[in-house]
C-alpha cells in the first residue's frame, strides 16, 4: 500500500513542472495567413495613397485614404521587421527582402503623411520590387490550366 501512495506522490511531483509553466504559447499564424490578413492589406491601402484619387473624391474621404496610406506603410514595416525572425526566418535573400519592405515602407509612411502622391507611387514601385522579389523565390507556383 505505501509503495502506491509514494508512486502517486512522484507522478504528482513529475506533473508539476508542466502545470507551473500556465498554458502553452499561441502558435504563430503561418506566412501564408501573415500575408492575407496584414501585409497585403497593408500594400493595399499604402498604394491607395498613390494612385489617382476616386473620382469626385471628397476632402473627408482624401483624408481617411491617406490616413489609410500612412497605417498601411506602418503596418508593412511592422511585418517586415516580424518576417526577419523565428518562426517566419527563411535561407537565402528573405532577410534582404524583408529589409527593403521595411526601408521602402518607411519611405512611403513618410510620403503618405505628407499626402505627396507623385513620392508615394514612386516608393510604391520600389516596395512591389520587393513584394515580388521575395514571391518569385519563396512562393511555390502552381500551374493553372489555360
Amino acid at each position: 500500500m505505501r509503495l502506491g501512495v509514494t508512486a502517486v506522490a512522484v507522478l504528482a511531483l513529475l506533473a508539476l513542472p508542466a502545470a507551473a509553466k500556465g498554458p502553452a504559447e499561441p502558435k504563430a499564424p503561418a506566412m501564408k495567413q501573415v500575408m492575407a490578413d496584414h501585409v497585403n492589406p497593408g500594400a493595399l491601402a499604402f498604394w491607395a495613397g498613390g494612385n489617382d484619387p476616386p473620382d469626385n473624391e471628397t476632402p473627408a474621404a482624401a483624408k481617411i485614404r491617406w490616413a489609410e496610406a500612412v497605417k498601411g506603410a506602418q503596418a508593412m514595416q511592422q511585418w517586415g521587421r516580424t518576417m526577419q525572425a523565428a518562426p517566419y526566418i527563411r535561407s537565402g535573400h528573405w532577410k534582404d527582402y524583408a529589409q527593403l519592405m521595411i526601408e521602402q515602407a518607411a519611405l512611403g509612411e513618410a510620403a503618405s503623411k505628407a499626402k505627396d502622391a507623385a513620392r508615394a507611387f514612386e516608393i510604391g514601385g520600389r516596395l512591389y520590387d520587393a513584394c515580388n522579389g521575395c514571391h518569385k523565390t519563396y512562393v511555390p507556383r502552381v500551374d493553372l490550366p489555360m
